[in-house]
């Protein structure tokens, strides 16, 4: 099987439609693994499949090394968000011993407790927090108090670091742990100033002791879509982040009903239009479009290992959430 035929079969087996998938234990034998095995960690998605074949009854059915293989991973990769969950709680505990309860974003939010299903299993980079933008420096300084060291920023231009949403990453001193401080949640002004206008209070959890805030799930949402469709080009170079999309999935179907229309709004009318296009519709299709059908994907070419895979009409894995109104 190519590299296409591998990421669908991986795609199928980590959808949560229960429908999908009936014949993957036929196509099970035809899988190149090691490129199969390959495709998973680029895109992030290798923790959440021993579950994701698990659930299918498939697990028992894969060659030995690759049951090894997902087990090891999703235990290393457990193992790894726990640090990286007791390190967030001593980041918010210092901010918090001067004034600032810091927003979650992005992955930080999957350490924190009461989050959807799998969330321990999301492949985690840097802490991405939220501080107003007038404690910024207040916030770097009880960091670097503590050990944290400013990461090198010699390919920027200074005008550039003025422009940017965040702070220079923070670099632990011991720990493979990177902070990055945010005074908005996205690069763009504008789109930021949409997103936020439209956000609810975030809710505040206490964590060990520590106080942390995080978005409400209709934010995070747009905040998913916004960052790797917009922010991360997405749309120009036909790409989808198929950890980002895993998780917008799972993460519609956890916040249970919602006015996707209304979401739709919080976006400038080009941000929409680029919603309705993109290969996120499977996701999107819920703000007003019926069908996930997607146009042909082109050739992937020198930039294929970025892209959805050749041919495909639809992504498989996103389903009809329980959010979706046309259901």
């Amino acid at each position: 099987m190519d590299s296409a035929g591998n990421l669908k079969f991986l795609c199928e087996a980590l959808s949560p439609v229960a429908g999908v998938g009936e014949e993957l234990e036929l196509r099970a034998g035809s899988i190149n693994w090691r490129w199969a095995m390959r495709l998973a960690g680029h895109h992030l998605i290798t923790p959440s499949l021993a579950d994701a074949f698990r659930r299918r009854g498939l697990f028992d059915a894969l060659p030995e090394d690759v049951q090894d293989y997902l087990e090891t991973v999703r235990t290393l990769n457990r193992v790894r968000n726990r640090a990286l969950r007791d390190e967030l709680v001593n980041v918010a505990g210092m901010l918090n011993s001067v004034g600032i309860e810091p927003v979650a974003l992005k992955g930080a939010i999957a350490l924190l407790p009461d989050q959807y299903p799998q969330a321990e299993d999301r492949v985690i980079g840097d802490l991405d927090l939220l501080v107003p933008a007038e404690s910024v420096r207040e916030a770097q300084a009880v960091l670097g108090q503590s050990g944290y060291l400013g990461a090198p920023q010699d390919r920027m231009l200074p005008w550039e670091r003025e422009k940017m949403h965040h702070a220079p990453p923070l670099l632990h001193p011991g720990l493979p742990v990177t902070v990055e401080l945010h005074v908005r949640i996205l690069h763009d002004r504008r789109d930021d100033a949409r997103l936020r206008a439209g956000m609810a209070e975030p809710a505040l959890l206490y964590l060990n002791g520590a106080r942390i805030r995080v978005p409400d799930p209709a934010t995070r949402l747009l905040h998913s879509f916004l960052h790797s469709h917009i922010q991360d080009r997405g749309n120009v170079y036909f790409s989808v982040s198929h950890r980002q999309l895993l998780e917008f999935v799972r993460l519609r179907d956890f916040a249970g009903p919602l006015d996707w229309r209304m979401l739709a709004e919080r976006l400038r009318p080009g941000r929409r239009r680029a919603g309705a296009t993109s290969p996120c519709i499977c996701c999107w299709r819920s703000i007003g479009t019926d069908s996930p059908v997607l146009p042909s994907c082109p050739s992937p070419g020198a930039a294929g290992r970025y892209s959805v895979w050749p041919g495909a009409s639809r992504l498989p894995w996103a389903g009809r959430g329980r959010s979706d109104p046309t259901t």
